[in-house]
């Protein structure tokens, strides 16, 4: 249909105009074309310039891009894998009982340990198309361009799993144009180079998945999900319900703003946007939500406020003895530097196999807190100082280090600080700075203690200090304390070796006598000096003299190397010297040391490294450390070894005059050695059983006298190791061959002759065990000889005695003429004997006689036979003069009394 156009006439009544009056006017077509020319040739050159810019900016971003992309090196699989893991420590059964972490908490564990709702829940919030792209999601990042421009912000990444991996483990986490190409490039070789790996796409995503799990911060330090699970909830990653899942889920958003402990309000909030998102997405059902939602996760919460300051210790003192010794053993197998050993301890995901026994360690850390078991502290403060000062003069600064131990007593925590500031005083200055320092200020009395299976070397449990651990990384009495030993240093220094040496055996004879080496006389602990006795009563009843003539008979070089043998590392060469048979040493022995020394006499004469762990395990179950090749070697013979525990044995049961008697155990074969410093400052004891060796130290970290001391160490261990030994059946040590019994004159320790069994004081012979091949005492008894003596005047007969008052007996003496044997309290019906002077009595006087008893070895003047002076004896007569044929004194027939 044609449109028609008809012209507009004016109304009518409107004057024409003539054509020569109308006024001269453009065409208004012509011009409005004119304009839309203009218009569109500006707008074509404008669009010309948007081209030329575009492909300019277009062309300067690709070669950006490019650049970027040239500059960025391509990934490994270990480039993801996260740096720092928990390390796990399991004890001596296999039961994991402690972790470790340094600023992270994490653990790792595969996937298939992960709650489904767990992965579910991480996967719907943060990339609900994981499984489908390649490494980046397109329409996530067009979805966040749109909201960007919209809010005129740029808070929408579009991130995928992938690439927060990407920028947690490699690149920063900075908000720039080069982190976000980088990021999803590496993003999409990564998928690539996985999914080559592995075989499938799903494997690469399930890979990456588990990493990103395992990596993920989750506030207090936790990373990765088992972490999590562990600390807010109290089990594993593969126990967590949908609700505590999306929970979790929810707090990598921002950790400090919903963790479900300090931000329980705002947890719930983004737990709810999860849970909503999975059912949204099928995940999970309409009931699963409702029940997810109505479950009251936060009344459920186990973690611990991980700020408070009074939080005591972390890690036992036998954790942190073993991470010492791991440490190390990095430096010096492994090559690494110290702070890398420890960093890898604390941070590398190690799985640690100690050699504890939990129960053990329980029993002993029950008795460390028990205060009752402790004699009462004088009420001063023993102050440490730790400080380590560095010489900025030198380049360098590790080994220019200075570390000092300073100790004092003080009364208040003034002059604890007013100490600190003397020191820093003395040790610091422009040149001299302070690297690390730590103060420890003990309130009481202290006590540490080991116990080892002397079999293996495995130290089982470790204290290092009484009461609560006051923190991690404190002073461990039982490894780094350096106390005096006393009289436990006897058998190492003294008896082992002489033993062992074949100088002498538990039966072999020294005399308890005053003795002066240069300035120095010893004196026994009680004063006294008993004369000839036993290696085994020396040992019993911890006689002083008896050990330093030891000594001195082994040398001085020799008992050195024996001490080092036995494991003393803080041995100098001052400590060559009698004193060291006593326990005076230089520097002092750790508890651990000593304890290693005396599991060797207790393994039969074998000495074992003591070591805390078995086997170490890399993150990704590698072998790390292998303890299955400890220091092993033999210090003494088996037959020394177990003569010394034979002695050793008759400390805690030789009666009362046995210092170790309060340490028996009810039921168990038991031995050991006492020590106790002069003024009593340091306490030790050192015991075993055919199952155990233990070694306690009691004293204050400022020696001083222990007040009211009696036997408060022994009562610790016996109540510890009764505990241990519950239910072990008890055996005696095993006895090796090359064991002889030998028969000793007492008064010498030589072969009997024939006179020592008449010994008038009774010091006649013994009978004990020794080496098969003794040698030492060869010799027949010479000491032994008979004296005739005066009756009136015990002294030696002369010619004015009458045969009536003479008197022959049997005495041992020394080779200047002193009785051996002879008791400082003469008993009664025995006489005062004096062979160094002659009879000086008055015989034309007639004494009255008192009869003498059983105990003479000649005739006790009782005789109630029927002699009358006939010169022979009836059955039964044993009268005192019976010796002297023919003559009888005091007879009376009336009542057959001779």
């Amino acid at each position: 249909m044609s449109e028609t156009h008809q012209r507009r006439r004016p109304p009518e009544g409107t004057p024409r105009s003539s054509s020569s009056s109308r006024p001269t006017r453009s065409n208004p077509k012509k011009k409005k074309r004119r304009r839309r020319k203009g218009v569109g040739k500006f707008f074509k050159i404008l669009v010309a310039i948007v081209v030329i810019v575009g492909f300019a900016v277009v062309g300067a971003g690709l070669g950006t891009v490019f650049g970027i992309l040239k500059g960025t090196d391509m990934l490994n699989t270990s480039d993801v894998t996260p740096e720092s893991y928990t390390s796990l420590i399991y004890d001596a059964s296999g039961a994991e009982f402690d972790k470790l972490h340094g600023d992270e908490n994490r653990e790792y564990v595969k996937l298939s340990q992960i709650s489904e709702y767990m992965r579910e829940a991480v996967i719907a919030i943060e990339d609900e198309r994981f499984y489908e792209h390649n490494g980046i999601d397109l329409r996530g990042i067009m979805r966040a361009t749109v909201q960007n421009v919209m809010q005129m912000s740029f808070s929408q990444g579009a991130s995928t799993i992938t690439q927060q991996l990407i920028k947690n483990e490699v690149l920063s986490k900075e908000k720039t144009i080069v982190r976000k190409v980088k990021e999803q490039y590496l993003a999409i070789s990564l998928e690539k180079s996985l999914e080559k790996q592995l075989g499938t796409k799903k494997g690469a995503k399930d890979y990456i998945l588990e990493l990103y799990l395992n990596t993920i911060g989750l506030s207090h330090g936790l990373n990765g999900v088992e972490a999590a699970a562990q600390y807010y909830f109290g089990k594993n990653a593969n126990e967590l319900t949908l609700a505590e899942s999306a929970s979790i889920a929810g707090i990598t958003k921002n950790p400090s703003q919903y963790a479900p402990d300090t931000k329980p309000e705002d947890n719930k909030e983004r737990q709810m946007t999860i849970l909503k998102k999975m059912l949204d997405l099928g995940k999970i059902t309409q009931s699963e939500y409702d029940q997810a939602a109505a479950e009251d996760i936060y009344a459920n919460l186990v973690c611990s406020d991980v700020d408070d300051e009074t939080a005591t210790a972390n890690h036992n003192y036998f954790v942190e003895a073993m991470i010492n010794q791991i440490a190390a053993d990095l430096v010096e197998k492994k090559g690494y530097n110290r702070k890398q050993a420890y960093d890898l301890i604390y941070s590398g995901g190690l799985q640690i196999y100690s050699t504890m026994d939990t129960t053990m360690q329980s029993a002993m850390e029950s008795a460390f807190l028990d205060d009752s078991l402790f004699p009462a502290s004088d009420g001063t403060l023993d102050v440490t100082y730790l400080i380590s000062v560095m010489d900025t003069t030198n380049a360098d600064a590790n080994s220019n280090q200075t570390h000092y131990e300073k100790k004092t007593t003080a009364k208040t925590q003034d002059e604890v600080d007013a100490f600190v500031a003397s020191v820093q005083e003395e040790l610091l200055d422009e040149t001299h700075v302070l690297v690390l320092d730590k103060v420890t200020v003990s309130k009481s009395l202290q006590a540490a203690m080991v116990i080892m299976d002397q079999h293996t070397g495995e130290i089982k449990a470790l204290v290092g200090g009484r009461g609560q651990k006051p923190g991690d990384s404190v002073f461990n009495r039982a490894t780094q304390a350096l106390r005096q030993q006393g009289s436990a240093m006897k058998p190492l220094a003294s008896y082992a070796p002489a033993v062992d040496m074949g100088l002498l055996m538990p039966g072999s004879v020294i005399i308890d006598e005053p003795i002066t080496y240069g300035s120095w006389s010893p004196r026994n602990w009680n004063g006294k000096f008993l004369g000839p006795c036993t290696v085994r009563q020396g040992i019993r009843d911890s006689m002083n003299i008896l050990a330093i003539k030891t000594f001195m008979m082994v040398g001085a070089e020799s008992s050195y190397k024996y001490m080092e043998n036995f494991g003393l590392s803080t041995l100098v060469e001052e400590d060559k010297a009698g004193t060291t048979a006593l326990g005076g040493l230089t520097k002092g022995i750790s508890v651990l040391e000593g304890t290693a020394a005396y599991a060797a006499i207790a393994n039969g004469g074998v000495y074992n490294e003591p070591h805390y762990y078995t086997v170490v395990y890399d993150h990704d179950g590698n072998v790390l450390l292998d303890n299955g090749n400890i220091d092993t070697h033999r210090v003494i013979k088996e037959t020394t070894a177990y003569m010394l525990t034979d002695m050793m044995k008759d400390v805690i049961t030789g009666g009362g005059s046995a210092t170790g008697h309060k340490a028996a155990i009810s039921g168990m074969t038991v031995a050991g050695k006492t020590g106790t410093t002069n003024d009593t400052k340091d306490l030790t004891f050192y015991g075993y059983t055919p199952y155990y060796t233990a070694g306690i130290w009691m004293g204050y970290d400022t020696a001083k006298l222990i007040a009211n001391a009696g036997n408060a160490h022994l009562n610790i261990w016996r109540t510890v190791m009764s505990q241990v030994h519950q239910g072990l059946t008890n055996k005696d040590f095993q006895k090796p061959s090359g064991i002889v019994t030998q028969t000793y004159c007492s008064a010498c320790g030589g072969i009997p002759s024939e006179l020592c069994s008449q010994d008038y004081y009774g010091l006649t012979t013994h009978t004990d065990i020794a080496a098969a091949d003794f040698k030492g005492s060869a010799e027949v008894c010479t000491a032994h000889k008979v004296f005739t003596i005066c009756r009136e005047s015990g002294k030696l007969a002369t010619e004015n005695c009458s045969a009536s008052s003479r008197m022959d007996v049997v005495l041992a003496v020394d080779d200047e003429g002193n009785i051996l044997g002879k008791p400082s309290t003469i008993p009664d019906g025995k006489m005062d004997i004096n062979i160094n002077e002659t009879c000086d009595y008055n015989h034309s006087v007639s004494p009255i006689i008192p009869p003498y008893d059983d105990t003479f070895p000649f005739g006790n003047g009782n005789n109630e036979g029927n002699n009358n002076g006939t010169g022979t004896n009836s059955p039964g007569d044993t009268g005192y003069n019976d010796t002297i044929p023919g003559e009888d004194v005091w007879q009376d027939d009336n009542f057959g009394i001779n």
